[in-house]
Order: structure tokens, then sequence, then C-alpha cells
């Protein structure tokens, strides 16, 4: 009897401690917005932000709250060098951070850099294998990516892939020689390219037949598969902000693209301008607000969101956007990111132009309930 009310006390007080932290975030939250409000209206956790413009949605603290612990580390390159760090040229300067963006392989964060050597840290404790490090790095590199679930990479003009022991030359064909993947199933390796306010396209690249597919989407951050197809997020910063998501049910209805056209622009717009396709639906239309990711968390589709200089994770139900998680409560900005899924950890890669112009200055991984920040040589907090 007495474990039977330890038990129902133990209960009770994991409730209060959730009930208390929910009610914590929504008054920080409250007072967040109601400092950032131009207007004299009252803030509520109905109500945090409601959109000016014509595709109208409102920003609510989510009765579903979902904790996340919370951990920021700086990591120093381990090839850092200091010519690079006394660079006057802001394209020698940012060499200190990798060339290419980090993936996730072996339970192990893979990270490349200017001297053509990557980097591995473990993932449950950030420190260096350099075990892996020695196997791997006998060869320079350009970049790097997971390709068929193996590690791949750029060295020459080959691409090779990990087998395990050592490199293999890569035989079938590779779409990208010098950017991030964004998703890759047995049908489809998905990629993009960004003009800024002159637009940006997302490509399928269909491996059966080497024909690439494209539309306009401006500029591609993050894809997810469901039964209604890819759902392609994308963002963009100039002016007031604007996201959007189209559904593509089957990329091969897409305009066809010349080998020629690919990555190059059409009358000084991006080459997806010029899909007339329609083989899409438009799933969120915003303008105003950038959302720089998506990811599917324990059969739920979450965003990082990015608004009134606040990051946070929400829940978009129609135009609701609920916040689920203040993050770090910080104003976590990003210019091109990527975020992709390596079996149970989901892996957001971000750029700062003002700091590291393209190259990846951070990443955020995520596993289970825990979200770790990981800025590369200092902290990039703002």
């Amino acid at each position: 009897m007495m474990k039977k009310h330890l038990y129902i006390l133990l209960i009770l007080g994991f409730s209060v401690s959730a009930q208390n932290m929910q009610l914590n975030f929504e008054k920080q939250l409250v007072n967040y917005f109601q400092k950032q409000s131009w207007d004299e209206i009252t803030i509520t956790r109905d109500s945090l932000y409601t959109s000016p413009f014509k595709e109208k949605f409102n920003v609510s603290v989510s009765k579903n709250f979902i904790k996340f612990d919370t951990t920021h580390i700086v990591i120093k390159n381990p090839y850092f060098a200091m010519k690079y760090e006394e660079a006057e040229e802001d394209k020698d300067y940012v060499k200190n951070f990798p060339k290419s963006f980090s993936v996730i392989y072996e339970n192990s964060l893979i990270s490349l850099f200017e001297n053509g050597k990557f980097a591995c840290f473990k993932l449950d404790n950030f420190e260096r294998d350099t075990k892996l490090e020695d196997k791997l790095n006998t060869k320079k590199f350009k970049y790097h990516w997971i390709i068929d679930k193996q590690l791949g990479a750029l060295s020459g003009n080959s691409i090779y892939k990990w087998n395990g022991n050592k490199w293999i030359k890569h035989k079938d064909y590779f779409p990208l020689k010098n950017q991030p993947k964004l998703f890759e199933d047995h049908e489809f390796i998905v990629y993009g390219d960004c003009y800024g306010e002159w637009g940006g396209t997302v490509y399928f690249y269909e491996k059966k037949s080497s024909k690439s597919f494209f539309t306009e989407s401006t500029c591609a951050n993050s894809v997810i598969k469901d039964k209604n197809g890819y759902n392609v997020l994308a963002h963009l910063g100039h002016g007031g902000g604007s996201t959007e998501i189209k559904t593509i049910a089957n990329p091969r209805k897409l305009t066809l693209a010349k080998p020629n056209e690919i990555r190059k622009t059409v009358n000084g717009e991006a080459l997806g301008y010029v899909d007339k396709s329609n083989a899409y639906k438009k799933k969120i239309d915003f303008y105003g607000v950038q959302i720089f990711s998506s990811f599917k968390y324990q059969n739920k589709e979450l965003f990082v969101v990015h608004l009134s200089d606040l990051t946070f994770l929400a829940e978009i139900k129609g135009n609701e956007i609920e916040i689920v998680n203040p993050l770090f409560f910080s104003d976590i900005y990003t210019h091109h990111p990527i975020t992709k899924q390596y079996g149970n950890y989901i892996l957001m890669n971000l750029d700062h132009y003002g700091t590291g112009l393209y190259r990846e200055i951070s990443v955020l991984i995520i596993e289970d309930n825990k979200i770790t920040k990981v800025d590369w040589n200092e902290n990039h907090s703002r």
C-alpha cells in the first residue's frame, strides 16, 4: 500500500512540476511579445501575435508544452588556423568554419574542414573520435554527404563512399558537387538553389532515369515525405520574411529540367519560376514570419519558427502557430539552413552570412527530449 501511495505522490509531483513549467513558459512568452508590441493591445497566451498581412496567422502558446533539455556547447575547429582568424578578407576569415555542412554517421557528428580532413565527435559526449578520423582521413576531401545511408565525399573530381573499412569510388552519377542535400529516398535526391529575392528552385533528381524535375521554392530548407507526397518547406528573410510549404504528390509531373538549365537563372530569376505545371498544393503560405526547419518528432510535425527576434519550436494547425517550446529563448538566426533526419537524430545545419558567409557556424542536434546547440569556435548566440 505504501508503494502505491509513493507512486501516486510521484505522479502528482511530476504533474505539478510540468504545470509550473507550462505557466512559467506562458508568462515569459506573454511578457516578451507584450514588449515587442507597438500597439497598445493586451497580449494573451491565445494571441501573442496576429499577422497583419493577407494570409493571416495567429501565434499562441500551445496547451501541449513539450519539455526538452537544452544544452549549448562550443567546439573549436581542431584544425584551427590563426592565419584565417587574422585574415582581412571574409572569404579567408571564414575558413575556420566547416567547408561543408556536417552530417551524422555511426552516432558521430562528422565535419569537414579547410585542410580537407574530417573531425569526428561522439554524440554522447562530443569527444573527438580520433580512431575514426584516422581511418577516414586517407584522402583530401572537398565536400561530404550521406549517400544511400553511407558516408560519401568528394575528393578531386571523384565521389567516394565509405564501406566501413575503406573508400570506394561511387560508380553512379551523383548530382551534387559543393552543396548540401535536402532529402533522399530510393527514388529521388532532392536539393535546391537560392537567389534571394530573385527566387529559388527545388530539384528532384530521379535516380532510375537520371532526369531532374523542378519547381519554384524560395528557398527550400527541409523536406518531409508523408502519404500526401513530398512536403517542401521554404523561407526567405527578404522584406518582412516569408514561408511556404508545397506538397508535391508526384515530382515527375513537375517541369523537366535540361542539364544546362540546372542551377541557372532565366532573365535574372530562378529557374523555378519557369515551372507552370501546378503539380503541387500549397499547405502554408505566410508572410511576416520565417520558418527555418520542419521535422518529425514523436508522431508530430514540429517547426523551428523565427518571429519578432525570437526563435522557438511550434506546431502549425491551419493558420495557428502554437509554440510548444521556447528553445533557448533567444534570437537564433540563419539564412540557408538545412534539416535532415539521421535515424533517431535530427540535425539542423545553420549558417549566418555576417559570421561565416555561406559556411556552417552552428548545428542543432535533437535526440529524444534533448536539444544540443553546437557553435563552432566561439559562442554565436545573439
